[in-house]
């Protein structure tokens, strides 16, 4: 979004989760490939506030000895998934990335049965609609469609946030049973990211109780300045949560309370129209 004081992110720049912190409780076992691993951890380090680095930025960054980043990256160049500028020698991702996240939504039905009522929303609206995942401690933007009414510009694909402070991921929260969702609450990092996070542990889970009574989450410009946001869980054939949605405007345009009034009820219906959908897939 424009004039926003932080970004969206690949890896967790905004939160306490990230994918290191998946991979340092993997299982360590006989099967476990310590080199993979690794090779993951150099692709982590490109975030959205630095998408070029250094040789010994990446090795700082992911922990690793410069003469490890070195055959890493050495190795991840050869193959296509980095790139190196030979003038200045820093490395930034390749497009050939792109081809796992492609791979992902290709194989994802979840995408396409939410696709229709997800463009339905934004019809509705004019607004600026997501669908989120959950990705450890934060939520993971699968699907973006821009508004129609202003120039916000979403961030891309696959940009992450923390869950405690964004409509999608409270939503998620609520709908998770008590107990769950307050232990991710209290593995988060509860640190703010605007003058207008709302930091307090008791305030947060007061705020998930009150959108698992509504159907509905809201939040206030409290991940990016000037956005007001308002999100529904997305539950799957068994009745579990899997996935939210979420209606981003602009302050300028909006306030909390029509964001409320009139966007809550758009956000709710598509919500239960997707749930409903994937209930009766026979891909899901």
């Amino acid at each position: 979004m424009t004039n926003s004081s932080a970004t969206f992110h690949h890896h967790g720049d905004l939160s306490s989760s990230s994918t290191d912190t998946d991979a340092g409780e993997a299982v360590r076992d006989a099967l476990f490939v310590g080199s993979v691993e690794k090779a993951l951890r150099v692709l982590q380090a490109f975030s959205g506030d630095k998408s070029a680095l250094s040789l010994s930025e990446i090795s700082e960054r992911t922990g690793l000895g410069k003469s490890a980043a070195q055959r890493f990256c050495h190795t991840l160049v050869n193959l296509g998934y980095l790139l190196r500028d030979e003038r200045s020698r820093q490395l930034r991702p390749s497009p050939k990335l792109l081809e796992f996240s492609f791979t992902f939504l290709a194989s994802d039905p979840l995408t396409s049965i939410a696709a229709p009522f997800l463009l339905q929303a934004r019809e509705l609206s004019g607004e600026a609609v997501n669908l989120a995942l959950p990705h450890g401690l934060d939520v993971i933007y699968i699907t973006r469609l821009p508004s129609l009414n202003s120039h916000l510009v979403n961030p891309p694909i696959g940009g992450r946030a923390p869950m405690f402070c964004t409509s999608s991921g409270r939503a998620y929260l609520s709908a998770l049973p008590e107990a769950e969702a307050e232990a991710i609450i209290d593995r988060s990092n509860l640190q703010a990211i605007t003058p207008h996070t709302i930091t307090d542990r008791e305030q947060i889970l007061s705020l998930i109780a009150q959108a698992r009574k509504d159907g509905f989450a809201s939040a206030v410009q409290e991940c990016i300045n000037g956005e007001l946001t308002v999100g529904s869980p997305i539950y799957g054939r068994d009745g579990r949560v899997i996935a939210s949605m979420n209606i981003c405007v602009h302050g300028r345009a909006w306030s909390p309370a029509e964001v409320i009034e009139k966007l809550s009820p758009i956000a709710v219906k598509t919500a239960t129209e997707i749930s409903q959908a994937l209930a009766t897939s026979p891909h899901m």
